[in-house]
């Protein structure tokens, strides 16, 4: 602009013709615009276009006369003697108010290293409908460049470039630092220029510790150090919580040994990982077990993460510095000190209890293991000699408080514990797979507890880099932030062993699923113990069959008789059990965590009644009880849930009546619930005051024992009657231990209808049998039919 113009007194107001404010209209307001430092010749020779450290300018980004837009403000920066590679020129340029319509634009000017004039750093701030955010360049320079003159460009970078914006209110503040980089390690931008990290001795492992900023743009810091097979390298980088969010997100990088292929170097990464967004500071760490062929100088990369691509800028942060400290420690885990270790199924652990007989001498084991560094996996090898019964294998995985020599990894702890067998049935390899995925005779499973494990046990069954397709019978995953489990409570089991004829070998893999470990010890205890003799006597040729009881007859109500006659006993040994609620199943109870997996959830007891014979109308009163022993600490172990299928006499198939295992809604399976509930004969209509539980709790000194209630109206159909047999498959529910303790299971049938209490003090009927009329019998009579009566599948 001609020296006149810019001379103008500045009485001269320019009056605004534009709206102001801080939307996407350029601002023109009231203020007198001067406009200043519109070249680079006026750069290089005005006083007013220096840009001095500590001297920040504030400047209109306007054009003095309509249009106001397209303003360019150029100023020179003059480089101190001295000027090295450690120093830092930062540009800062930031509107005071809180809207504008300028898109704050800063380019830094001056001689690239190869000799030619053009732009070191630009920034802009496209801040759209938000309010304007500072521009902050930190910018590298060479040796040499000492005395040097750079140049500052400031303008809008609209969204349209015919239609730049101005703001002829709101100043904008240019300020300019120059600073030697606090990281005293630079230059390490390369490999080849990586800092070397000293590792000293102290105690039993080798240490290092140094400090870095990632204090310009994109700016990547290397670090080398040298490991040895068999080492375990402990790598730790944290940003302190300095109360404010660095520009940077940190994150890492773990390169191996660079080797040669050829002509070619070969470099791999061996790890890395990135803080979270908007976090204070930040920490990343990892501990890696060095393999053999992987010995040698290792690197650390520490940067800011870039996004997906690096297609984002890291900025620069010039406060925020970040600690780096490397432990380097041998292995401590007995089992992998020993080469091949144990972290594949084809050099699993050992352990045989073949010379033992089922909870006898010698039929236990305790192996210490280690997670020591991340993806090291323990696998372990029991076997078990051939036995002509079936048993039980009772297992349980307990931290220990030895080792730690590092902290744990911040990551989320995801720890397993996975129980196989080998499956080798059909002639190929490809059969074995298929009988393990697909035939539950050979390897069983049961999704109706855990639907989600049927992914895992697919896996196992088909992944080709183990020895053989391994069936699950057991699996248990670690549950955080979870009160209902701690130090791995639910990592415990007992699976059913069947009869075999040869050695039977069980595989156990401990491990992470994710980047965690704490380099601390665990003990993993196994014992081959003998099933209950109830549960033995129940096989028939090597079948386990149902006990076959006759219902007897009671004028007793609503409990049956606790005699012989009315009563069945049993254990269930094996399984974590089933849970009924939904609420239970989401969150985990008891032994069972929410995502555990039991091939074979509960021991199943099976029991079939004859049911009566009577005149018609048959509808009979069902009276039912379970009582389960407490533990010696006057716990209760389990509860019991009752499977019911009923036997349509109806509905006839060749003679046989249709077994009825589900009611209207579901399955028919009972079990406790203290809440108050419809029962098969509610009204629809009624309100929920008038409802009541259908089983009543009673706690024995010695037992816990559930009677189906009078409200619920226990009955035995006419249809049912009419086909003779009721079968009860008894399971554990709710399961809190893993100790056996005997049940007893009562049932009986009475007269029908019996009658419930309600409030008041009177007592209501349950629903009676009615006139139904009559149909012809085909032979010149009739049948009388009757209405009404028992309708207990019914589910409201």
């Amino acid at each position: 602009m001609p020296t006149f113009v810019r001379l103008l007194p500045l009485t001269l107001a320019v009056l605004a013709a534009c709206k102001s404010g801080g939307d996407d209209t350029p601002d023109s307001g009231t203020t007198v615009v001067e406009d200043l430092c519109n070249s680079r010749e006026e750069a290089l020779s005005q006083p007013e276009c220096e840009l001095k450290p500590g001297e920040p300018l504030e400047r209109l980004l306007a054009l003095e006369t309509e249009p106001r837009g397209g303003d360019q403000d150029w100023y020179r920066i003059v480089l101190p003697p001295g000027t090295n590679a450690r120093t830092l020129l930062n540009v800062n340029g930031t509107y005071l108010a809180s809207s504008t319509a300028v898109n704050l634009s800063i380019t830094v000017l001056g001689t690239l290293p190869n000799g030619q004039e053009g732009a070191l750093a630009k920034k802009e701030d496209k801040h759209g409908q938000g309010a304007p955010r500072p521009v902050d360049i930190v910018l590298p320079l060479r040796d040499g460049m000492g005395g040097q003159t750079l140049l500052v460009l400031v303008q809008d970078a609209p969204d349209v470039p015919s239609r730049p914006n101005f703001d002829a209110r709101n100043k904008y503040r240019l300020s300019v630092r120059i600073d030697q980089n606090p990281d005293e390690q630079e230059p390490n931008d390369t490999p080849e220029t990586a800092t070397p990290l000293v590792l000293t001795q102290s105690g039993e492992m080798l240490m290092g510790a140094t400090t870095g900023y990632l204090a310009t743009d994109n700016d990547v810091d290397h670090y080398a150090f040298d490991l040895a097979a068999g080492q375990v390298a402990y790598v730790h980088i944290i940003a302190p919580n300095l109360e404010s969010v660095p520009n940077w997100r940190l994150s890492y990088e773990l390169w191996r040994p660079t080797r040669r292929e050829g002509q070619v170097d070969i470099r791999e990464k061996e790890d890395e990982g990135v803080v979270l967004p908007q976090v204070r500071g930040g920490e990343l760490a990892t501990a890696r077990k060095i393999q053999a062929g992987h010995a040698g100088r290792w690197t650390l990369v520490v940067k800011g993460y870039r996004g997906i691509n690096d297609r984002d800028t890291a900025q620069g942060d010039l406060t925020h510095a970040y600690e780096v400290e490397v432990r380097v420690m041998e292995e401590e885990d007995a089992q992998d000190r020993v080469a091949p270790g144990n972290d594949n199924a084809q050099h699993a652990t050992v352990r045989s209890l073949e010379s033992a007989t089922p909870g006898g001498a010698g039929a236990s084991v305790a192996i210490t293991g280690r997670l020591g560094y991340v993806s090291d996996r323990d696998w372990y090898d029991v076997r078990l000699p051939a036995f002509s019964v079936p048993t039980l294998l009772r297992y349980r995985l307990v931290p220990l408080e030895t080792g730690g020599r590092f902290p744990p990894l911040p990551a989320t702890p995801s720890r397993v514990v996975h129980v196989f067998t080998l499956v080798n049935t059909g002639a190929t390899l490809d059969d074995w797979r298929e009988n393990c995925a697909t035939n539950a005779a050979v390897c069983p499973r049961d999704f109706g507890e855990n639907p989600d494990a049927r992914g895992l046990v697919d896996r196992f069954c088909r992944r080709t880099d183990l020895p053989a397709p391994m069936c699950v019978h057991s699996s248990r995953e670690e549950v955080v932030d979870n009160p209902r489990f701690t130090a791995l409570s639910n990592f415990r089991g007992v699976i059913p062993v069947p009869a075999h004829s040869g050695a039977l070998r069980y595989f156990f893999l401990v491990q992470d699923n994710g980047s965690w470990t704490d380099d601390k010890d665990y003990r993993l205890e196994v014992s081959w113990e003998p099933e209950d003799a109830d549960e033995l006597s129940r096989y028939v040729n090597g079948v386990e069959a149902p006990v076959s009881r006759t219902m007897a007859s009671t004028t007793a109500f609503p409990a049956p008789p606790d005699t012989a006659e009315f009563s069945v006993t049993g254990q269930l040994s094996h399984g974590h059990g089933r849970l009924r609620s939904g609420t239970d199943r989401v969150n985990g109870f008891g032994v069972r965590g929410p995502v555990d997996y039991d091939a074979v959830p509960s021991d199943v007891d099976s029991y079939v009644f004859d049911l009566p014979s009577v005149p018609p109308p048959e509808d009979r009163t069902w009276l039912l009880q379970w009582e389960v022993a407490k533990l010696t600490d006057g716990g209760t172990p389990h509860g019991l849930a009752l499977d019911l299928t009923f036997c349509d006499g109806d509905r006839l198939d060749s003679g046989t009546c249709t077994p009825v295992r589900t009611g209207n809604r579901g399955p028919l399976t009972l079990g406790y619930r203290s809440d108050a509930l419809r029962a098969w004969h509610t009204p629809a209509n009624a309100g929920t005051s008038s409802l009541q539980p259908l089983y009543r709790l009673e706690d024995r000194p010695n037992s816990t024992v559930v009677t189906l209630a009078p409200y619920a109206c226990g009955c035995l159909e006419r249809r049912f009657i009419r086909g003779g047999t009721l079968r009860v498959d008894v399971t554990a529910s709710e399961r809190l231990d893993y100790e056996r303790v005997n049940y007893t299971l009562r049932t009986g049938h009475g007269d029908y209808p019996q009658s419930y209490p309600v409030d008041g003090g009177t007592t209501v009927s349950c629903p009676v049998v009615t006139d139904g009329g009559t149909t012809p019998d085909g032979d010149g009579g009739v049948i009388q039919n009757y209405a009404g009566g028992c309708n207990f599948t019914f589910q409201p």
